[in-house]
């Protein structure tokens, strides 16, 4: 797998974790409420690293789109959040859109970009 990708994969799992540690330390001391915020400063740096190379559509779309799946799973696990029929379609369609977007980007068939720049 791809330096790039490898990083967007550690942005997603330390966005993970900051917005669980932001339910866990809701109730918390003050000093214990400001690690959310430093791990989410960290999710944004990983993520501008993996954006050098991937593009910015496929890049956001993986780390919020798969944030949002592993918070939904991390909520039930942990949490005891209801996983319902609904819900689960709808992170399925949200993991689908990201592989359709991923697929779809600098894909384009040749001259398809000047014929846009045309029209």
């Amino acid at each position: 797998m791809p330096f790039h990708w490898i990083v967007l994969l550690a942005a997603v799992a330390v966005e993970i974790l900051a917005t669980s540690a932001l339910k866990i330390f809701v109730s918390a001391p003050l000093f214990l409420a400001f690690l959310p915020l430093v791990l989410i400063g960290l999710s944004f740096a990983l993520l501008s690293l993996a954006l050098r190379v991937i593009p910015m559509a496929v890049a956001y779309a993986v780390w919020e789109g798969l944030g949002i799946v592993g918070i939904a799973l991390i909520g039930h696990v942990l949490f005891a959040e209801h996983l319902t029929p609904g819900r689960l379609m709808a992170l399925a369609m949200i993991v689908g859109g990201i592989v359709l977007l991923e697929r779809g980007v600098g894909h384009e068939e040749p001259g398809h970009q000047e014929q846009r720049r045309l029209a």
